[in-house]
């Protein structure tokens, strides 16, 4: 065996075995917080895997917990990563989506088939039809994008072509020229539509007024919608959040769109482009993203529609006269960011944050709780000390009430003694004055004999 060479998977330790991969190679790119890993031969171990070149690349970025970059001779995986890690799970990759789930051989290329449900394999080698790995938050991925193979059964292929071709052609609506009455009605609407609607009046009454206004002018459905774009997404609520409006929006997108709600979300975007792009010469273009988000968030645009949108299905299953391919691009150009936010998946981004939030959230909780049994703990301390002093001032009230009786019985035993002292002179003096009294009277009778 060729010592740049591994087995499919690199476990299986047989020299004879004919499934061959490359060894993984890797440079380190950069330093400190931006230091990235390129898997420099990552075209040569995707292609002896017969998988998509992103499929391996994103499969380890997920189970490292790194963000992955794809670019032109560029395979990055954000931070240092030795080869050893890399190869365990380039393993674990072809465990679940390379080899057959039944007989184990890698003979399922060209065979899987993907649904929203369930990612199958029929394999080439024992013809088993198996469920592969639908649990692994990479199978997402999978069903995002699914693989695409070359040698599928050409007649099959020709047939599919054909196919699709048969229902773009009658979905088509060619497109009419604008009259300059119709232009003035357009003109008319687009400025007047934003006074009707009031932010601080309740949310059906802007509805029915907004549908008596736009019904006066009976416009075809995209001129309706792409008015009605313009009224509710005015200049000035670019800069500032338009979350109150999206009832609105979804409410004309889903029950005002005579039962095509697909339609009507294409004509509103229609909308959306002109006013940015074309009148306004790309002002407000970074709040796109954003504004797209928003109605990702409440269900208004869905993932399959923006994908079908950035790859021009949508654009080529309805026309418009208002449409303009220019302003298209740079509607694309400017949702870079919400675009590549749809394609990673919920795990590269939405997944992590959901998880840092919740990781968050039960520290929040902790905090909360150990913060409660402080609390609660203090509160019980402060009532002991409560009771404490409660029960010094008792002892202390208790102690002077003794010492008052106390002080008062001693000024009485004092007064007491003071007034028998009194009395025992008053006794005395008086014993004095009587026997005075004799003496002088004693004194008297002598004389007088």
């Amino acid at each position: 065996m060729d010592s740049n060479e591994l087995n499919i998977p690199s476990i299986v330790k047989d020299p004879h075995y004919r499934y061959k991969m490359p060894k993984i190679q890797t440079a380190i790119q950069g330093t400190g917080n931006g230091i990235k890993t390129n898997w420099v031969n990552l075209p040569d171990v995707s292609n002896a895997l017969k998988v998509p070149v992103a499929y391996p690349l994103k499969f380890i970025g997920r189970e490292l917990g790194s963000n992955t970059e794809l670019k032109q001779n560029s395979y990055l995986i954000n931070g240092s990563h030795p080869v050893e890690k890399m190869q365990e799970l380039l393993d674990k990759f072809i465990k679940k989506y390379v080899l057959c789930p039944k007989c184990h051989l890698p003979e399922i290329h060209g065979k899987i088939k993907v649904t929203k449900k369930d990612i199958k394999s029929t394999c080439r080698s024992c013809g088993a039809t198996e469920k592969l790995d639908n649990v692994h938050d990479f199978a997402t991925y999978i069903r995002r994008n699914p693989p695409k193979y070359e040698e599928d059964d050409k007649v099959e292929g020709q047939k599919v072509t054909q196919e699709k071709e048969k229902e773009k052609k009658p979905d088509k609506k060619p497109a009419k020229k604008i009259d300059k009455e119709l232009k003035k009605n357009i003109k008319e609407c687009c400025i007047n539509l934003p006074k009707i609607i009031k932010d601080n009046e309740p949310i059906e009454k802007n509805i029915e007024e907004i549908k008596k206004f736009i019904g006066k002018y009976k416009f075809n459905l995209d001129i309706k919608f792409y008015c009605f774009s313009f009224g509710i997404i005015p200049e000035e609520v670019y800069t500032k959040s338009f979350e109150h409006r999206l009832p609105i929006i979804k409410h004309f997108i889903e029950k005002e769109s005579d039962n095509n709600p697909e339609e009507s979300l294409f004509y509103f975007l229609i909308g959306l482009e002109d006013n940015i792009f074309s009148r306004k010469k790309g002002e407000n273009k970074q709040y796109i993203s954003s504004l797209l988000y928003y109605l990702y968030d409440r269900d208004i645009l869905s993932e399959e529609f923006w994908l079908n949108y950035l790859n021009g299905k949508i654009q080529e299953k309805y026309q418009s006269m208002l449409y303009a391919e220019e302003a298209d691009k740079q509607m694309k150009q400017a949702a870079l960011d919400f675009s590549n936010w749809i394609e990673k998946g919920p795990y590269e981004g939405e997944e992590e944050e959901k998880k840092e939030k919740e990781k968050n959230e039960d520290e929040k909780k902790e905090d909360d709780k150990k913060g409660k049994k402080e609390e609660e703990q203090k509160g019980k301390k402060d009532d002991d000390d409560d009771e404490e002093i409660i029960k010094g001032k008792k002892k202390k009230k208790k102690k002077n009430k003794k010492g008052k009786e106390k002080e008062k019985k001693i000024e009485e035993k004092e007064e007491k003694e003071e007034k028998e002292e009194k009395e025992k002179e008053d006794k005395e003096v008086k014993e004095e004055k009587k026997q005075e009294k004799e003496e002088k009277e004693e004194e008297i009778d002598v004389d007088g004999i």
